[in-house]
């Protein structure tokens, strides 16, 4: 498969709440949860891949840079999405995508998808929506951070204010190819993918 020329941001700045720990660090086949998200999207882009972190966090992937997000706050990951937009935008891009830390089991061609979708774009399955699974145009980074600075924090209105397009990706396996995990059930559930 042919790799594509496209920045690429996992967003792993969430609290991790109901799972108890950083999502990114925790293990499933014995890996951390974030090499499986690297690994997808290394082997469809040429382009940069950075991590979104909560503030001045690190992370074991060094190779990888940590961009935090601009505006203060934990704003979720609208927030982190606007982050994407600038740090791709600096380094002469005109889009972005961007993933979540916690789908390990993303579709290979996510990014020719999402880019034959054209910018904004974001991901469909089984009937839902996947707003921060998207491709996004870096010149829209000014007016999400005036959202954003005007209280708006859902992923799904900012999808809705700018129209973004949707793209279908099919189940293809045992689960939903955007199965996200927010608990150890979750993780469990993953688990039983690779046993």
């Amino acid at each position: 498969m042919k790799k594509l020329d496209v920045p690429c941001v996992i967003l792993a700045g969430g609290g991790s709440r109901r799972f108890g720990y950083r999502k990114s660090d925790a293990l499933l086949a014995g890996r951390p949860l974030v090499t499986h998200v690297l690994s997808a999207l290394a082997a469809q882009t040429s382009g940069e891949i950075a991590l979104n972190l909560r503030g001045d966090a690190e992370s074991d992937q060094s190779e990888y840079p940590v961009i935090a997000d601009r505006l203060p706050g934990g704003l979720g990951p609208l927030a982190g999405i606007h982050a994407a937009m600038v740090w791709a935008q600096k380094l002469g891009y005109e889009t972005v995508v961007t993933v979540p830390v916690d789908t390990p089991f993303l579709p290979m061609d996510l990014l020719v998808g999402l880019i034959g979708g054209g910018a904004p774009s974001v991901a469909v399955s089984a009937g839902r929506q996947h707003g921060v699974c998207g491709l996004w145009p870096v010149s829209q980074a000014a007016a999400l951070a005036v959202r954003l600075r005007a209280g708006e924090y859902r992923v799904q209105t900012w999808v809705n204010t700018i129209a973004a397009n949707l793209v279908l990706f099919p189940k293809t396996g045992s689960l939903d190819p955007f199965f996200n995990i927010n608990t150890k059930q979750d993780l469990a559930i993953a688990e039983a993918v690779f046993d």
